[in-house]
């Protein structure tokens, strides 16, 4: 009998879940707005007060909802955060062993059409923020310092300047991985110099709204680096195993080689 009851309040909240998504995506529900208390949602849908908080614990892990305590609290809309699909995408993939190789095919496929869109599709507001990305990586080289986080923020800046969400979320977790997998690779100064150069060319290309130019550098970009990067944990690897020590696995480092 118990069970039977589990099994309802879960269909139950889940009904309740699904109708207040479908509320969001329609923008009858928007940023900020306040849900009912769980007391006049559970009478609206004549159902148990337990039902109501499984399902909007269940919007809170989705990042739709925040739950605040007390006697200003209650249940309210997020603004859109893609920051828990992200990192479930990301997980999922590192669970996976995703390898070099595979990282390197999906960029090559991705990457260059994601130019292409930011160059068609990029707002002004945008392509200043590509500049500054570009400004302050090329500025982290003049001082030598670490001009990881701008790099890293370059390709997601170009997703975000695609006006794509999908790509987005798939570009931030194809970036993070990229960093997980060359962690403790050192690249010369002459390489960053060119990663850095490469940017630049891309983001001209994007802002002067040159499509093909945009999908051809960033297609040699990804190409270059990931073969460059490729050659460089072979060579790592085979250091490993001449020495007969270690695990393998590069140790890690702040910079983000791209």
């Amino acid at each position: 009998m118990q069970m039977a009851r589990t099994r309802r309040s879960g269909r139950v909240s889940e009904t309740i879940a699904k109708r207040i998504k479908k509320q969001i995506s329609d923008g009858a529900l928007l940023p900020g707005e306040k849900l009912p208390a769980e007391r006049d949602m559970a009478q609206r849908y004549r159902t148990s007060r337990v039902s109501v908080r499984e399902a909007y614990r269940s919007l809170e892990e989705l990042g739709l909802l925040t739950i605040r305590r007390g006697a200003e609290g209650g249940a309210f809309i997020t603004d859109l955060d893609h920051g828990p699909v992200m990192r479930s995408l990301s997980l999922m993939l590192r669970l996976g062993k995703t390898t070099h190789e595979e990282i390197t095919e999906a960029r090559l496929l991705v990457e260059p059409p994601i130019a292409r869109l930011a160059a068609r599709r990029a707002h002004p507001e945008d392509l200043e923020r590509l500049d500054y990305v570009v400004n302050q990586q090329e500025l982290a080289l003049e001082r030598r310092g670490d001009y990881g986080p701008f790099d890293l923020n370059f390709h997601r800046v170009v997703a975000e300047c695609a006006r794509n969400l999908p790509l987005k979320v798939l570009m931030d977790s194809l970036s993070d991985l990229t960093v997980e997998v060359v962690a403790g690779l050192d690249l010369s100064a002459g390489v960053q110099h060119a990663v850095c150069d490469s940017h630049r060319q891309i983001a001209d290309a994007i802002k002067q709204r040159d499509e093909e130019a945009a999908y051809t550098l960033m297609l040699e970009h990804v190409a270059q680096i990931q073969d460059r990067l490729g050659r460089a944990l072979a060579r790592q690897r085979r250091r490993v195993k001449k020495s007969g020590g270690g695990n393998g696995r590069p140790a890690r480092s702040r910079r983000s080689p791209r």
